[in-house]
């Protein structure tokens, strides 16, 4: 070897040491952006904390860009920590797409139980939280980095996909795009939904605030499954209330992505778009997605576990049926009405292996099942250990729940939705929930229906049958019946929407493939029915006007009495009356807003218990023991749930108080256009 060629060979080595040295330089200060990431989060809030309810001005801008810079934080987490579970169970031939839809939901499932572990050893305390989230940062921080990396080369390929779409899938995406912007605002303001004042978010600052999980039987939905709100209360830790919203949206946003994969896969790229186009033309999904909850999330872990379900149909490897099970088990960890979900599943995955001989069924049956079970166990396992009872306090009742207490919300919850108990009210809910919509729904608005094109699923047996989608049918019509046979309520649909988009989208493919009019057809529908979930959507913001409050215009309180009807008395208690006070809300369960001073009253029946004796004494000697000093009455509330009671107890209760109890014992304090306080006068 030359002279020339050694000084060749050595400057060689000499640029692979020094770019050797430059990637170790790199990788090392990767993790120093991940601690500075998330310490840079805690510093904000420590020196900026959340403005007062009654601050108006500029730091609102702060509060609202760091709730959504939390937002990102989790989601990247939650990326990578997904990542790591598909690549544990081998499941890394996916496309890109695919790979981002699973991988996210998994990584907030496993962030959730990982604040349920803090919570049951008694450790919910914000700086472990912190502390917890560094910890998955630097863990999770190769797969986040490679994420980073891609990001130009999957930026570039989107373009590429976006020049080449036609101009009706143009529109559809631009149109969505818009409802998504018209979205966030909403999501950035002060909670006012009702269910996540009552317990979604009282129950995880009712935690955070003892640093445990505990058995709250006065807040009864907070003892059921809390997956999501484990999520939350990483957002309350940090003092940011307004996170919780945007972690909902986020994951209601996520059921068209999976709608569109699930088209994908079972049909075609433009039955794709079909699937994710007929989503987006249903109104009312931007507004439920919008009420702070757990609806969403369960929808978003069940059908995802139906979809993974078909993906194991077609490559019949083992391990998609874990990861089925995963998914299953995380809705059942969102919300007890899954359980009709998982037991459909499981069924539909004995029929499919019944022809692979009984070894592989029984294989195929435990896999799936012993995944859900393992994921949704510690939700039930806490009520069976702290409460005597899975699922409490439904069916057997538990601390604080007697026979008589259980027995009303049963028959409050069974018989106040849908249209009737008869036999052909049950053949005709299909129409029903379009003809008398108002007996399905819990908001009051008319358009919550499941959509004016999704009912063309109705049709795929006779117009769009495909042999690899006959099977979903199938499922899909017993998931129906399910929901018939529990809760008619149209919101509890949620989990059936994107199998529902998939068999519609194949209906719409047989009349748009007859000609070139039929397609012309079937687009400018799709995009009219979208264009109608925009402008409900302007008409929404128009309604709520967030912008003032994001920017600092408007404060939180001022929005809140315009949204809550009632609140204006709760900013009176907060006021006016003193520490030690103790307000009974009688037929409200809201108490977020209220400092500690109301009293629970969940399930809305606590009046109605009260003067079940109709004996004012009696009556008076409960709330004396209860420690009440003032009741507050919510007309709107009082009488949504009289017209809503079968069995007319809350009826009664309200005449027992305005006849006989108001007019003795109970003396008006405060008077609104829809609430009332009294001080309690009798002793």
């Amino acid at each position: 070897m030359t002279e020339q060629d050694n000084m060749g060979q050595r400057w060689l080595n000499l640029n692979g040491a020094i770019a050797q040295g430059r990637a170790i330089r790199r990788d090392s200060v990767g993790p120093v952006i991940v601690v500075a990431l998330i310490a840079l989060l805690a510093a904000v809030r420590y020196f900026f904390p959340e403005r007062p309810m009654d601050y108006v001005g500029p730091r609102a801008i702060l509060d609202t860009g760091f709730s959504l810079w939390l937002l990102g934080v989790v989601l990247l987490l939650g990326a990578g920590l997904g990542d790591r579970v598909l690549h544990w169970l081998d499941l890394n031939k996916l496309s890109r797409l695919e790979q981002l839809v699973l991988a996210i939901p998994v990584g907030l499932g496993v962030l959730a139980y990982g604040t349920l572990a803090l919570g049951l050893v008694g450790w919910l305390r914000p700086w472990v939280i912190l502390l917890t989230l560094l910890g998955v940062g630097l863990w999770t921080w190769p797969i986040i980095r490679s994420w980073i990396l891609r990001l130009p080369e999957g930026l570039a390929l989107c373009r590429d996909k976006l020049i080449g779409l036609s101009l009706g899938e143009k529109l559809l995406l631009i149109t969505g795009g818009l409802v998504f912007v018209l979205t966030v605002p909403k999501a950035l303001l002060p909670p006012f939904e009702y269910d996540a004042l009552m317990y979604h978010l009282q129950a995880p600052r009712l935690f955070l605030q003892a640093g445990r999980i505990m058995l709250l039987p006065e807040v009864w939905q907070a003892n059921g499954p809390f997956t999501v709100e484990m999520l939350y209360v990483i957002g309350l830790a940090f003092g940011s209330d307004s996170f919780a919203n945007l972690m909902y949206l986020a994951c209601a946003i996520w059921l068209i992505p999976t709608a569109f994969v699930f088209g994908r896969r079972c049909l075609g790229r433009r039955e794709s778009w079909l699937a994710a186009a007929l989503l987006l033309g249903v109104p009312i999904l931007p507004v439920w997605a919008n009420l702070t909850g757990a609806d969403m999330v369960w929808a978003m872990y069940e059908s995802l576990a139906v979809y993974v379900l078909f993906v194991w149909q077609e490559r019949c490897e083992r391990r998609w049926l874990i990861l089925a099970g995963l998914f299953m088990g995380w809705a059942l960890g969102s919300k007890y009405l899954a359980l009709g979900g998982a037991s459909v599943l499981g069924l539909w995955v004995l029929w499919q292996s019944r022809r692979a001989g009984w070894k592989s069924l029984f294989t195929h049956g435990i896999l799936f099942g012993l995944a859900a079970l393992l994921i949704a166990l510690p939700w039930y396992a806490k009520n069976w250990l702290w409460a005597g009872n899975p699922v409490y306090p439904f069916v057997w009742g538990g601390p604080g729940w007697d026979a008589e207490h259980l027995s009303l919300m049963m028959k409050a919850g069974q018989t106040s939705f849908g249209s009737g108990l008869h036999w052909w009210d049950y053949v005709l809910v299909p129409l029903s929930l379009y003809t008398q919509n108002e007996y399905f729904g819990t908001i009051g608005v008319g358009i919550e229906v499941p959509g004016l094109l999704i009912p063309l699923a109705l049709l795929y047996p006779f117009v769009g049958r495909r042999s690899g989608v006959n099977s979903l049918a199938g499922m899909t019509a017993v998931r129906f019946i399910v929901w018939m046979l529990v809760s008619q309520q149209t919101r509890y649909l949620l989990p059936l929407f994107p199998a529902l988009a998939v068999l519609s989208a194949s209906v719409l493919d047989r009349f748009a493939g007859l000609r070139r009019l039929g397609r012309i057809a079937v687009t400018g529908l799709l995009w009219g029915m979208a264009l109608i979930t925009l402008l409900f959507q302007f008409m929404w913001v128009n309604l709520l006007r967030p912008v003032p409050v994001m920017v600092g215009k408007d404060s939180k309180d001022a929005f809140l009495e315009r949204a809550i009807k009632g609140y204006a008395a709760l900013l009176y208690v907060r006021e006016h009356l003193s520490s030690t006070a103790r307000v009974f809300m009688m037929w409200d369960g809201r108490d977020y807003y209220c400092d500690g001073r109301c009293l629970p009253n969940s399930d809305e029946s606590g009046w109605t218990r009260l003067a079940a004796t109709s004996d004012v004494s009696t009556v008076v000697v409960r709330l004396r023991e209860k420690g009440v000093t003032h009741l507050l009455y919510t007309d709107t509330e009082a009488r949504s749930l009289i017209a809503r009671d079968p069995t007319g107890l809350h009826r009664r209760a309200f005449d027992f108080f305005w006849q006989e109890f108001r007019p003795f014992c109970a003396q008006e304090v405060y008077h609104s256009e829809k609430a009332s306080l009294f001080e309690l006068t009798c002793r």
